[in-house]
């Protein structure tokens, strides 16, 4: 059978999961991989044509490649060998010149007309000027679509209350989750964390939502302080669901664990919103990686190895860096952008829940990559094995640094928070166990630093685990 009659959209009635959004007629990896490859084909052959069009910026990356024609590129392989296009510096450097010609800081990228640019979103800004995001009418209805996806995953239906509280601002995971509730059918209530944890307490009390979206930063805070700000524990907020995402920690099992003791709720790690992208792990007690829930719209895990930068195969178990197309982007597409997520694979059957694709693990980012004495790590791995520690450990730490990464000069200081009733009499023993593991789980010894309950800074947005201390000046970044 050829390959690409493998694949076709699932009708509605014969889908039994919101998982199963395209039918492929094979549980064979390899079968599965190449009728993904063969629809990933069809569609970039017209995006390639598409975003040469757009003279400023990607046939200048085209050229620079030596590929002076759309016809140069006959293949998926001969796509997956292009260099990257666009990364987050140069993206900011396209923002900087587009503004200088054009007025506007959309980007020489962007490959519709500045009035066709409908909706913008942000990433933080805190390493540099932000880069936006830029929605056509048609990016937004398609990111809809993958979103609802992942809301029917969380087991949303139409009409159900669900409660906000990730930073509204520009956020992807602000305003444009709140529209896509909207378009859902839910009804969402948009405190966010700008309005702070007694305020977003109260409203989900008010409001008794089935469904919370924030962060795991959040969710801690929400855990810690809900005694003290409304007088009863989480628990009895009624929530059934949180979707998390913006930061690691959501499918780690301290974590899941936690938020079952105090919420009674099931725990989603997800990621979603640039370019089509939408990944969310599936409702078993244990994350067994996100599951991919937009094959049809972009192209998120062509992956290549971080140092040479070359292809690497797309199988089970294969980790490398993310190359993100949009297969269908209208505005501003992402097309061969590095965005530095260091991603591990899974192909084949869920052991949480039978569903038989492509699921991720996001490592950790090229850009925090630590080196220690040859030994390459992420501070996601680190994290993930301090919250082993709980709940002797808060499961809040901060990798401090006198120099920005990759190379640290060993040993590598990290500060851990004991738990609010946890023994002074017992950090010390903590601080050699959490050590060791380290040693034994990553083979580098870090010097641990255990300090009081509530000592590191508590964030409703993303955490920054990395800090650099400047020596001479002791101050932070």
């Amino acid at each position: 059978m050829p390959q690409t009659s493998l694949l076709h959209a699932v009708a509605p009635a014969a889908a039994t999961s919101p998982l199963r959004y395209l039918d492929i007629d094979t549980r064979d990896p390899a079968e599965y991989l190449a009728a993904l490859d063969a629809l990933r084909w069809r569609k970039l052959q017209k995006q390639i044509r598409y975003v040469w069009t757009n003279e400023d910026y990607y046939r200048q990356r085209f050229l620079e490649a030596g590929v002076t024609s759309p016809d140069d590129v006959r293949s998926l392989d001969d796509f997956r060998r292009l260099p990257a296009f666009i990364d987050k510096a140069r993206h900011r450097e396209s923002q900087d010149e587009s503004l200088k010609r054009y007025g506007h800081p959309l980007g020489l990228h962007l490959t519709t007309a500045p009035e066709n640019a409908v909706h913008l979103a942000a990433t933080s800004g805190t390493t540099g000027t932000p880069t936006f995001y830029v929605f056509s009418r048609r990016d937004l209805a398609i990111t809809y679509e993958v979103f609802g996806r992942m809301f029917a995953v969380m087991g949303i239906r139409p009409g159900d209350t669900t409660f906000h509280a990730f930073g509204l601002s520009l956020w992807l995971a602000g305003i444009t989750y709140a529209q896509a509730l909207e378009a859902y059918g839910a009804r969402p209530v948009c405190v966010g964390a700008e309005g702070g944890v007694p305020k977003i307490l109260r409203y989900i009390e008010l409001t008794k939502p089935r469904f919370l979206f924030a962060t795991p930063s959040m969710v801690n805070q929400l855990i810690e302080r809900a005694g003290d700000e409304i007088g009863k524990p989480v628990g009895a907020l009624g929530i059934h669901a949180i979707f998390c995402c913006g930061e690691p920690g959501a499918s780690q099992p301290a974590f899941r664990a936690r938020v079952r003791e105090h919420f009674g709720a099931q725990v989603f790690d997800a990621t979603g919103g640039g370019w089509h992208n939408g990944t969310i792990t599936c409702d078993a007690p244990d994350s067994h990686g996100m599951h991919y829930m937009a094959e049809d719209y972009c192209f998120r895990y062509d992956l290549v190895d971080p140092e040479t930068r070359q292809p690497l195969e797309i199988r089970d178990g294969a980790v490398g860096e993310a190359i993100h197309t949009g297969l269908e982007y209208e505005a501003a597409p992402a097309f061969r952008n590095a965005i530095g997520d260091i991603l591990r694979l899974s192909v084949g059957e869920c052991p949480g829940c039978g569903h038989f694709g492509v699921r991720m693990e996001i490592v950790g980012r090229s850009d925090d990559m630590l080196a220690i004495k040859g030994v390459k790590v992420y501070p996601a791995a680190i994290q993930i094995v301090v919250h082993q520690f709980q709940p002797e450990l808060s499961g809040e730490l901060r990798i401090r640094l006198d120099a920005p990464p990759p190379r640290v000069t060993p040993p590598l200081q990290l500060a851990v928070e004991a738990a609010a009733d946890t023994p002074q009499a017992q950090w010390p023993a903590l601080a050699t166990a959490l050590a060791q593991r380290i040693r034994e789980l990553l083979t580098f010894r870090p010097a641990v630093t255990v300090l009081p309950f509530g000592s590191l800074p508590r964030s409703g947005a993303k955490t920054k685990l990395i800090e650099v201390v400047h020596n001479r000046t002791g101050e932070r970044s």
